[in-house]
């Protein structure tokens, strides 16, 4: 009998293409670096596609953009975007530094497209973001290369000061109303017709008319400003303050924190300014210009008094600034620092107010001082922002932040808590006695006061806590971001509640650790 053998069809494998990027980047508006751009976008193109195992999906690319923020690179974005949309497979790119300077940025994004199953390959250091070694080696570069960011910003900002304290003009804005910015002379050129309305601006303002009735005129002769829009009181601060129409040129108003964040702050004496006299024709002769700053000082002598905090606290819910506000109470007037939006009609925030006391207090603790000093606050503080939370984040001169967590113990309104492990746990450190618990969950009145106060023959006065602070307070001695009553067992032996309030914590280790009210 024959024998039969059945032989299978074979159906030939095709191999699936990768979908390949490339990104590009250039820092700096040169003609240079422009066709450096140009030259990285060919290269990648003619690579990608010339590679039959590839699939070309184009080339992102960035230019006259920093790489320390990855959120300010518009083509950076996309090209996440689309990797997110599973259109892309392997990234090229030339280097470390092409991608991002920011380290943790760096590795957030590439751990990210890592989670995907996206390849990122740097040319430069041969490095493949997939293979083992990948994260590590990224963490070392990345780092040379934030390094490498900050040491440019700060050559740069250097040459920047030498031109100043030559007196070169250096950058400046292009268009402020009365001048155009010409860019072969390097200097203001005085535009006639807009000059007129400079002219007649400080004229009002001499003549005692207030910033926002001038801004009323403005609009009812149907003048707008550079940028289209109706002149705003603020606006009109700036431009009697302007030194431009003088003739002069004051430098480094503001500058930048880090290379890293970018962050622009005025410069309030922490770098030298430098102040250019007769750099280009005058709008505003000398006497003219002596009056409007006698002026603009009387005026604001009447109605803006400056306090410790004036201009230093920005509102982290909505960016607009804190101002100072009095409130009667039975004892007399309390200061508050209140977001501004609630000043404004028409806006509200949310917004967390601070008594200013509270706020002096919170300060001496994060500056590491005994009480509050306006002058060490100014020396080492930039600004604040209240937090959404009621925390408070310090932007300190030398580029530091530190944060004042708010425990929110001073809160009215709050969730009732019954906490079983403080029970014979608290003791008095005026009698001795122990603190016991009251309990009305329903009217949220929870907390814990010393038996002493009720005790015959004793007269004990020492500080109640409800239920809610003493747990909140103790997270943060424990280090925790939530109150654990099994932590609190393992670790805490007691708390005194001290004569002034504060609670002094026994650890079972035998360490002790004093919060401060």
């Amino acid at each position: 009998m024959a024998k039969i053998r059945k032989i299978e069809p074979t159906i030939p494998q095709i191999k699936k293409r990768k979908k390949v990027a490339a990104y590009a980047r250039v820092s700096r508006d040169t003609e240079r670096l422009a066709h450096s751009l140009s030259a990285q976008v060919s290269y990648y193109s003619r690579l990608i596609q010339n590679n039959p195992e590839w699939e070309y999906a184009g080339v992102y690319a960035d230019y006259a953009l920093s790489g320390t923020s990855a959120e300010k690179r518009p083509d950076f974005q996309r090209l996440l975007a689309d990797c997110e949309e599973k259109k892309i497979d392997i990234i090229l790119t030339k280097s470390i530094s092409r991608f991002a300077r920011n380290t943790v940025d760096l590795l957030e994004t590439v751990r990210h497209l890592k989670e995907l199953g996206i390849e990122v390959r740097f040319e430069k250091e041969h490095i493949n973001s997939l293979s083992e070694d990948g994260e590590l080696m990224l963490s070392l570069l990345a780092s040379f290369a934030q390094e490498e960011s900050r040491s440019i910003s700060e050559n740069c900002k250097w040459g920047v000061r030498k031109r100043f304290a030559s007196g070169e003009m250096g950058t400046a804005n292009k268009h402020i109303l009365g001048y155009r910015y010409d860019e072969e002379q390097r200097k203001y050129v005085i535009i006639p017709e807009e000059a007129e309305v400079v002219r007649w601006i400080f004229q009002l303002y001499l003549d005692g008319v207030s910033l926002q009735g001038i801004c009323d005129k403005l609009t009812e002769k149907g003048y707008r400003s550079i940028n289209g829009i109706q002149y705003m009181e603020g606006t009109m601060a700036g431009m009697v303050r302007n030194e431009v129409y003088a003739g002069d040129t004051l430098r480094q108003k503001t500058y930048v924190t880090d290379p890293i964040s970018k962050r622009q702050v005025k410069n309030k004496g922490e770098l030298p300014m430098y102040y250019i006299a007769d750099t280009h024709e005058a709008i505003i002769d000398r006497e003219t210009w002596g009056k409007i700053q006698e002026e603009t000082a009387r005026r604001e002598s009447l109605w803006r008094p400056e306090y410790c905090f004036t201009g230093k606290i920005k509102c982290g819910t909505c960016g607009m600034p804190y101002s100072r506000s009095l409130y009667e109470i039975k004892s007399g007037k309390c200061a508050y620092w209140t977001c501004r939006a609630n000043k404004e009609v028409g806006t509200s925030c949310t917004g967390i107010k601070f008594k200013e006391s509270e706020l002096m207090k919170i300060c001496a603790k994060v500056l590491g001082i005994d009480s509050f000093s306006e002058e060490e606050f100014n020396r080492q503080v930039l600004d604040m922002t209240i937090l959404k939370n009621g925390s408070i984040e310090f932007h300190m001169v030398g580029g530091e932040t530190r944060l004042w967590k708010n425990l929110r113990i001073n809160e009215s309104r709050h969730i009732a808590t019954l906490t079983e492990c403080f029970k014979g746990r608290i003791f008095c450190g005026i009698c001795g006695k122990e603190y016991h618990r009251v309990n009305s969950v329903t009217a949220g009145h929870v907390y814990w006061f010393c038996i002493g106060k009720k005790l015959k023959g004793m007269t004990c006065s020492n500080k109640n806590y409800a239920d809610y602070q003493l747990r909140n307070i103790s997270a943060w001695m424990l280090g925790l971001s939530e109150f654990d009553e099994a932590e609190f067992d393992k670790q805490v032996e007691k708390i005194t509640v001290q004569p002034d309030g504060n609670l002094l914590y026994h650890f079972y280790d035998g360490r002790t650790s004093l919060w401060q009210r």
